[in-house]
């Protein structure tokens, strides 16, 4: 087996799980939504923020967009390495870009964005935590 290649910094790997599949062992199209969650998460975490610590301070990220392109399949033990990149700040939401790659060989398989509203706990926009706005 070949090793995975290294990749940049903040760049979020996972397997693909068997629950994740259809009987083809094909991942379904709705994993990828979790899977850019996951990487946003600890996209975030690396920027010394968590989504925990971020609604304790009344800052809720609500996904407000979201959008896929899958360029080819993934299956079951695949091991993947999603980069997250930020694609546009404003006051208070923010765009996030991710890219999918199957690790061991670097082909891209999945292309993403996601657009996040901060909101209060009322559901009221709020400017976006200084952690994200830089």
């Amino acid at each position: 087996m070949t090793p995975p290649l290294p990749l940049p910094e903040g760049t979020h790997r996972l397997r693909v799980r068997y629950c994740e599949t259809d009987q083809m062992g094909v991942a379904h199209h709705g994993s990828y939504i979790d899977w850019f969650e996951e990487a946003r998460t600890e996209w975030l975490r690396a920027r010394g923020k968590t989504y925990r610590r971020m609604e304790e301070e009344g800052c809720l990220l609500q996904v407000v967009e979201v959008q896929a392109q899958y360029l080819r399949s993934t299956r079951y033990d695949d091991l993947l390495a999603i980069r997250t990149s930020v694609v546009e700040r404003r006051n208070a939401s923010i765009t996030l870009a991710y890219e999918v790659f199957l690790a061991e060989t670097g082909e891209l398989a999945a292309t993403g964005t996601t657009r996040l509203a901060c909101v209060d706990r009322g559901g009221r926009l709020r400017r976006l935590p200084p952690e994200l706005a830089e």
